[in-house]
């Protein structure tokens, strides 16, 4: 088996793409190669790296500044000189093309990967004008484009113009943390009731994620004279403005528990999950659920089709209808019984479609291709 050095270039993240990034990286040392993580200092993710793999501090935000990114070039191209790497691999939009514009100035030119996560271009038609332009110029400096879905893989390829052979689609694979027994886990929730449904929805409160239109439907609901309680965990900047919006329904039934470290452990005292995207790459959450065997309600968006099968792991709704929102989650609040079925479905397709394994084979392969292809031999 070939082995590479392989610098992990990785901007400020959290939630799902972190787990992602971590699971990768052990995931290559396990499989024999040597890993170097380049990541801003004063991170979270830069400590947990530290304790990991050999990590360089690489002074990376997530703004647009020409200044600071020219110096992140520069800064980045130092790192490739002193060491030499077989593979670079970026990962989201900002490490993508401060990387590719760095990978320019050094030679032998190592072989370039891009995992695309979630492509959340700005809402400025010229800005977002202008990111097309750079990513399809970028593109060519790219040996490989990573999507995380099928749905995103086709968006980079409309909107970037890039060629189907160097485009590839792997989700997204995880190993769930050992689970907690249900009556452990409700108690971590805060749930005194063991006979009332707990709708949990795991996510960065960012508008991206919805929480808004989920405390709207769950409003709904209850005005409707269902029995239910919603724990929201995560943290993020719109923290308050939902504890707010959380008021209105009543704090009594809706929870805010913050940041829960391994998160998905809680899950079995879960009854439902809810992933009320307005954009998502893939859904790494829903896939913990299905894994946790919980029924997901989940935005018909981005990769979330992929991984919920409507009517069989869970139900779809269009993103922003708080009405069917609201009336899927009624509908299985009604009917343990497809609750029951649809999460012992949806454990079968995570671990058959969505795992750690799976994902890990499927990156050294295209490692691999892009390796051999470098050296003139046909993949």
């Amino acid at each position: 088996m070939r082995t590479y050095h392989v610098l992990q270039v990785l901007r400020p993240m959290q939630g799902g793409m972190r787990r992602h990034v971590l699971d990768l990286i052990q995931g290559l040392q396990d499989a024999g190669h040597r890993v170097t993580a380049a990541c801003p200092k004063k991170t979270a993710l830069f400590q947990e790296l530290r304790s990991l793999v050999s990590t360089v501090p690489f002074p990376l935000d997530d703004g647009m500044n020409p200044i600071s990114d020219w110096l992140a070039v520069r800064h980045l191209q130092k790192v490739m000189r002193r060491e030499k790497f077989d593979i670079v691999h970026l990962h989201g939009a900002k490490a993508g093309y401060v990387g590719r514009f760095a990978v320019r100035g050094i030679e032998p030119r190592p072989a370039v990967l891009y995992t695309v996560h979630n492509h959340v271009l700005p809402r400025q038609a010229l800005l977002k004008k202008a990111m097309n332009a750079l990513e399809r110029r970028l593109a060519v400096d790219t040996d490989r484009i990573i999507a995380v879905s099928d749905s995103l893989r086709q968006e980079i390829r409309l909107s970037h113009g890039v060629e189907e052979y160097r485009s590839v689609t792997i989700r997204n694979g995880i190993q769930g943390p050992p689970p907690l027994t249900r009556r452990y886990a409700r108690a971590v929730l805060g749930c005194e009731d063991d006979d009332r449904v707990v709708i949990a929805c795991i996510g960065r409160m960012v508008p991206e994620k919805g929480i808004d239109r989920l405390l709207e439907a769950f409003t709904i609901l209850l005005s409707r004279g269902f029995d239910a309680e919603l724990v929201l965990i995560g943290d993020g900047p719109m923290l308050s403005d939902y504890q707010y919006l959380a008021g209105k329904v009543g704090l009594a039934r809706v929870r805010f528990l913050g940041e829960v470290p391994n998160a998905a452990q809680v899950l079995p005292g879960v009854d439902i999950a809810v992933c009320p995207s307005r954009q998502e790459g893939l859904g790494l959450v829903a896939i913990e659920a299905m894994l946790a065997g919980r029924p997901v309600v989940a935005s018909d968006v981005g990769g979330l089709p992929e991984v919920v099968v409507h009517g069989e792991t869970g139900l779809l709704v269009p993103p922003e209808d708080s009405v069917l929102l609201a009336s899927s989650l009624c509908y299985l609040i009604e009917r343990p019984d497809v609750r029951e079925r649809m999460g012992r479905l949806g454990s079968q397709r995570a671990q058959e479609h969505f795992s750690r394994h799976g994902m890990m084979q499927a990156v050294l392969k295209e490692y691999d291709a892009v390796m051999e292809s470098r050296q003139g031999v046909i993949v």
